[in-house]
């Protein structure tokens, strides 16, 4: 198996993990505020408008709670659903391809969760939460790739700098 797909076949390392948790937090309660935000020429007299870092603030609690309590824990089991099945099909398909289903799935799962006891069982009556759920989590996944990305070039240089210096 070539060295890519090892790097991929890794488990993703804590800090990294809740590293990119608080980065897909932080990124996809901006752009929600950014969305729903009235610019102060298009406001309408006698109507109360929150201020943006409050706005910003409360989205990124919601969030953050969204994701301690449903996507860290169940990324847990994906990425060691994905990983095995990776393994054991290793010509067959793709560790980035496995991950990426396994992600998908999470999302489902984690928004019917959050809508089930949320909304009361109305699931699918409410699909916002579920579209909301495979963004915040594909976010998430990229979030990983990037970092993981990033510690591995660093790793490289660092050995690349270790070996001019001998």
């Amino acid at each position: 198996m070539s060295k890519s797909k090892l790097v991929v076949l890794r488990s993703v390392a804590p800090c990294v993990r809740i590293l990119s948790a608080l980065l897909a937090c932080i990124s996809i309660s901006v752009i929600t505020v950014l969305i729903k935000y009235v610019p102060v020429a298009e406001r309408m007299d006698n109507t109360y408008y929150s201020p943006l870092w409050y706005s910003l603030l409360i989205t990124l609690l919601i969030y953050l709670a969204i994701v301690i309590f449903l996507i860290l824990p169940l990324s847990l089991l994906t990425d060691a659903v994905s990983i095995s099945v990776a393994q054991r099909a290793r010509w067959r398909i793709h560790p980035v391809v496995s991950r990426m289903i396994g992600y998908v799935l999470l999302a489902g799962l984690s928004g019917v969760l959050f809508s089930v006891f949320v909304f009361r069982g109305n699931t699918f009556l409410y699909m916002g939460a579920i579209r909301q759920m495979f963004i915040l989590t594909l976010i998430f996944l990229s979030w990983q790739y990037v970092l993981r990305a990033g510690a591995h070039w660093l790793e490289i240089k660092k050995n690349k700098d270790r070996i001019s210096l001998n």
